[in-house]
């Protein structure tokens, strides 16, 4: 009976557990509405009536493109690391096991610009030497271009070729389609910087073998009299291929290397999980704009699938997406809130500057009744240099109107203020 009672009060406990877990589910979406309320206000000109709306995105890509300049500088990038890391590392997991066609949308980026080469000279019996160069470029449309280059002319000219020697195509998006059906049906374990590891093994061995069979075609036709020395040549590009092949597939995985030197690599950053407190200012942005994107898509799981709120990994993923959704909700609302003071404030000190030390188009005396009609307040910017308004008015003294235009601008500080920039025409002039 104790024993009955034991495992009653253990599966209670349980469940209880599991259900105040389940909240985190409900907690993010309520956050996502807060966060999507926040961006309404900050892009009144992004909003729609209800029956013409057509989702989230048009805010989610205006707040990102103004994301470095007006919130990040706000944001405590430290509180919520781990959370950050923790949603990173969640969510690859889950999306290798149930959605790996996501893959490459939330976790990898692709460069449409990609453009490497390799360098090497070289001697070979018969008065042969020159430049070899292997270039790979990115075509576009899923193809990259693969070259060996030759300087040497006479090389050119008695093998009847081009400078350059053998130029192959290599489809990229075929190959990372294979990889991620593979990883749909094994499911590995696939560790963060896993599927570079595996598109880049392909994509180079592809490249490489395409070459040696383009050369080595070129050798055979080549007559076997009077020609080996030159037909040597040919085997001496083919080595230079593998060993210029091998060494861009370290340049690619190395995590020292920019990503404009890849033409696959890991968002936010290559390592982005073994990184943890080395980040430098601009990848911290990068790690934010990465999880606001991948937010969107929790978001689109959480309206278009079915998620069980009762299973343990996604209620982990979602615990620390809520937390980290929360903060950047809190920054928006301070931003909006701070914005606010500046338009409103803006102003009064308009009009205290004016009268303190009025400028001599402007005859204002301490007894004066003078008239200041504002009739435009905009919000210039709000950043980390410090904030903007920019003020329309209409002011009338001693009978006489004038229009005034001018800024008032807050120091990096948000504290001292000064208005600036004032143009002053009488009004009907």
């Amino acid at each position: 009976m104790d024993d009955e009672k034991q495992r009653d009060k253990q599966h209670t406990y349980e469940n209880w557990r599991a259900i105040t877990e389940s909240d985190f589910v409900t907690l993010y979406i309520k956050t996502w509405f807060a966060f999507v309320a926040t961006l309404r206000e900050m892009y009144p000109d992004k909003a729609k009536p209800y029956y013409k709306a057509t989702g989230d995105s048009p805010y989610l890509s205006a707040y990102k493109d103004d994301f470095d300049r007006k919130v990040f500088f706000h944001c405590d990038y430290d509180s919520i690391e781990q959370n950050l890391h923790d949603v990173y590392q969640r969510g690859l997991r889950i999306t290798c096991q149930h959605y790996p066609h996501f893959l490459l949308l939330d976790f990898y980026t692709l460069n449409q610009s990609f453009k490497e080469s390799a360098l090497e000279r070289f001697e070979s019996p018969g008065g042969y030497s020159g430049e070899l160069r292997l270039v790979v470029r990115n075509k576009g449309k899923g193809i990259c271009k693969a070259e060996i280059v030759c300087s040497d002319k006479k090389i050119i000219d008695e093998a009847g070729i081009k400078r350059v020697v053998a130029s192959v195509d290599v489809n990229y998006e075929a190959m990372l389609e294979l990889i991620t059906k593979f990883v749909e049906e094994k499911q590995p374990a696939l560790p963060e910087d896993g599927l570079l590891y595996l598109f880049y093994d392909v994509f180079f061995k592809e490249i490489t073998s395409k070459l040696l069979d383009e050369l080595e075609k070129i050798k055979n036709a080549l007559p076997d009299r009077g020609k080996q020395r030159l037909k040597n040549t040919f085997s001496v590009m083919q080595s230079f291929a593998l060993r210029a092949g091998e060494g861009m597939k370290k340049t690619c995985l190395s995590s020292d290397i920019g990503e404009d030197h890849k033409l696959l690599a890991q968002a936010p950053v290559t390592g982005f999980l073994q990184t943890f407190s080395e980040l430098s200012t601009i990848e911290k942005q990068r790690a934010f704009l990465w999880f606001i994107g991948y937010a969107y898509r929790l978001r689109n799981a959480l309206f278009h699938e079915i998620i069980d709120p009762l299973d343990a990994p996604w209620q982990l993923l979602f615990k620390s997406a809520y937390l980290v959704l929360k903060h950047v909700v809190d920054i928006n609302i301070f931003y909006l809130k701070m914005a606010a003071i500046f338009v409103e404030s803006a102003p009064m000190i308009f009009e205290q500057d004016f009268r303190a030390a009025p400028p001599p188009e402007i005859p204002i005396e301490p007894n004066d009744s003078t008239d200041f009609s504002i009739e435009s307040v905009e919000l210039q910017y709000f950043n980390e240099t410090g904030a903007k308004v920019h003020i329309r008015s209409l002011v009338t003294c001693k009978g006489i109107s004038y229009q005034v235009e001018c800024n008032v601008k807050w120091d990096e500080k948000l504290k001292d203020h000064k208005v600036k920039n004032v143009v002053i025409t009488k009004d009907g002039v």
